[in-house]
């Protein structure tokens, strides 16, 4: 072997021998690295009214970013099972900049809620004042006015302590949950659970009228069928109820004019007439017996 053959061989044996122990600390600062980083739940950006003058006429680019970090930032905090404690912030930058993207509306609803951390109430009411912003906005979009109407009716209630809030809530809900099945964006059922949910209510002849017109958009036979038999109970229901005001009514007015007088007294003399007929009768005895 000659001598530069030997050189070059004692070169490479050299760079060998440098380089193993260079790998490993490069892995091992590596692995140091990644071990000290910890995920932190940031919010950088300024107030919402500042956003349109940063964007520097860019709106809609700027809220396109945002919406995409918000979508990030949304899955690292499922991921580490974070609070999502910036969903609204995100979501009042976006809206700030562009709030004809009706998505931001959608995502709010969705993000606001289902999180990997317990929310309370306020964060519920905090959801749904966005998504009413949302179909104001946007009063023909049926997919957000489906959302919002099943926050406030399937999310919200069991949250309440309150059974007249729970109702309230259902309340609230009916006019969106309406407003979808009118778009077609509620599935072919909604129309049966508003009017169970009017019904509930006390809201009967609504909840009939509901489905007759819900009747003319359904095409699937079942639901059809079920739709039909509803709106003959309520019929029913509605008829009755009638029946029972008109005779409140009627027990109503004759406590008013004659309380001493039976019902079917009552029916023959029928309401006191407006004129004062007592006074006289009360003014002539005293007369008559002082003519006497």
């Amino acid at each position: 072997m000659s001598r530069e053959t030997r050189a070059a061989v004692v070169l490479v044996g050299l760079v060998a021998a440098l380089l193993v122990p260079v790998d490993r600390l490069r892995a091992s600062a590596h692995d140091q690295w990644e071990s000290a980083q910890e995920y932190e739940d940031v919010y950088y950006l300024p107030p919402p009214e500042w956003l349109p003058a940063i964007s520097l006429g860019w709106r809609e680019a700027l809220a396109d970013l945002i919406w995409m970090r918000a979508l990030v930032y949304y899955g690292d905090e499922i991921v580490h099972e974070g609070d999502v404690e910036f969903v609204f912030e995100y979501g009042d930058a976006i809206e700030a900049l562009d709030p004809d993207l009706v998505s931001v509306y959608r995502w709010v609803g969705t993000a606001g809620i289902y999180r990997p951390q317990a929310i309370t109430v306020e964060d519920v009411e905090r959801t749904v004042d966005f998504m009413e912003r949302g179909a104001r906005r946007h009063p023909l979009d049926g997919r957000l006015a489906w959302d919002l109407g099943a926050v406030l009716a399937f999310e919200l209630p069991p949250m309440l302590d309150d059974p007249e809030a729970a109702n309230r809530a259902r309340e609230r809900a009916l006019p969106f949950l309406m407003r979808a099945s009118r778009l077609g964006a509620a599935p072919e059922w909604a129309s049966l659970s508003n009017a169970a949910m009017l019904s509930r209510l006390g809201r009967t002849e609504l909840a009939q009228s509901h489905l007759e017109e819900m009747l003319a958009q359904t095409d699937d036979p079942a639901t059809r069928d079920r739709i039909i038999a509803r709106i003959r109970q309520l019929s029913a229901q509605s008829e009755a109820e009638a029946f029972l005001a008109r005779e409140q009514d009627f027990q109503r007015r004759r406590q008013e004019s004659f309380p001493y007088a039976s019902s079917s007294l009552f029916l023959l003399l029928g309401d006191r007439p407006p004129v004062d007929v007592d006074a006289p009768i009360r003014e002539g005895l005293p007369r008559a017996l002082a003519e006497e």
